[in-house]
């Protein structure tokens, strides 16, 4: 049993446990070589180090990510008693789950933000060809950086496998893990259901054998779903219902005041086959961003948005076409209206590098046609 005090690998110096789950318990140290605050993941005194294949593919995995959205890892090795370590940055802030803990929706542009961040995220792991498998709020952590605000980051790479591998070994009946807990791999190795059931993909629940990026977009659109409606898309009175109703009941409506275009993409992601998804990350995160665009659009022509009204966005890509003078203009109505400034900070950040790749193509086509007019004034084009 670890201890405070305890020295790990001759450099980690324990503080206090911070947190504890199935693949080992999460400590503040202190590293004594450069005198820097981490969090240090420590795995269950009986996996051993021969004996933990998920804590070593966590570890493998995670590394791998460098990524601003994505937890940074620095460090790994083995403690006394065959017990493995994995070094990460320590954040300060709180959950996605802590954050929706009152049960209660979080402002639109605050949640599309979030998600925007997220898919950033997604982005980098899928690029090297991993899938995360167990997106959820618990695994999303708000990060309180010094100079930047509030900034998402992806947690936990125990459930983490690269692309294309199978939910389930073949011939593995599983063991349904309890509701809201995942059911990352053992320590013996012997894995069960991979995943979060109610935010677990249909092909993760049925134990596909090709099981790629498009799950954590399912996992992200039920993440935005909860965070737009306050409740999770899929939850069932037991484990068993809930994966029934991932596999076979389509979620409730969510209510009247999210927008239209958020309303379409949380579908899209949540849709059964995972061919009629977002295709990758990216795709779905320049949909949330036209949709955090189009919502910031319509909030700024003066109409009141409150709960039981709904909003109409405006004519598609008009929140992003209009100019740097728009957009300016959305900083000042979000510092106003929002609850937070930091989200009117990072709302505002994402409309403006969509709205300035907009003007610089648009600059770039007046200046062929200028050129065009001068050199051939008689040919058409």
């Amino acid at each position: 049993m670890a201890r405070a005090g305890e020295l790990l690998g001759d450099r980690y110096r324990l503080i206090r446990a911070i947190g504890a789950g199935g693949m080992g318990t999460v400590w503040w140290a202190r590293d004594e070589r450069i005198g820097r605050d981490v969090a240090l993941k420590l795995s269950p005194p009986e996996s051993g180090v021969t004996g933990d294949p998920g804590f070593v593919r966590e570890a493998h995995m995670a590394a791998q990510i460098s990524h601003p959205n994505v937890v940074g890892v620095l460090d790994a090795g083995e403690a006394a008693r065959e017990r493995r370590f994995l070094v990460m940055e320590l954040l300060h802030g709180e959950t996605l789950a802590e954050r929706l803990r009152s049960r209660e929706p979080l402002p639109v542009a605050e949640a599309l933000s979030i998600a925007i961040e997220v898919c950033r995220g997604l982005e980098a792991i899928h690029a090297h060809g991993i899938v995360h498998r167990d997106v959820k709020p618990e695994n999303i952590f708000l990060a309180d950086i010094p100079g930047e605000g509030r900034v998402p980051k992806l947690l936990d790479f125990g459930c983490s496998a690269p692309m294309g591998t199978p939910a389930l070994p073949s011939g593995f009946v599983p063991t349904p893990p309890r509701a809201g807990e995942s059911n990352e791999p053992s320590p013996e190795g012997t894995p069960g259901v991979v995943g979060t059931p109610q935010y677990m993909s249909p092909e993760q629940a049925r134990g596909d054998e090709d099981v790629d990026g498009r799950a954590d977009l399912w996992a992200l659109g039920a993440v935005l779903y909860e965070a737009l409606a306050g409740r999770a898309p899929f939850d069932g009175t037991d484990v068993d219902a809930t994966i029934e109703a991932v596999l076979s009941e389509e979620p409730g409506p969510l209510p009247g005041w999210v927008p239209e275009g958020a309303r379409r993409l949380v579908a899209k992601c949540l849709e059964k086959d995972q061919r009629r998804r977002y295709p990758n990350a990216r795709a779905l995160r320049m949909a949330l961003e036209e949709a955090l665009a189009d919502f910031m659009g319509a909030s700024s022509t003066g109409f009141t948005r409150s709960r039981g009204s709904s909003v109409r966005p405006p004519a598609r890509g008009r929140g992003r076409t209009a100019g740097l003078t728009i957009a300016t203009g959305l900083v000042l109505f979000a510092a106003a209206s929002l609850p937070s400034l930091e989200v009117a900070r990072r709302a505002a950040a994402h409309l403006l590098r969509a709205t300035v790749g907009d003007a610089v193509k648009a600059a770039a086509s007046r200046s062929r046609e200028a050129v065009l007019d001068e050199v051939r004034p008689d040919e058409p084009r």
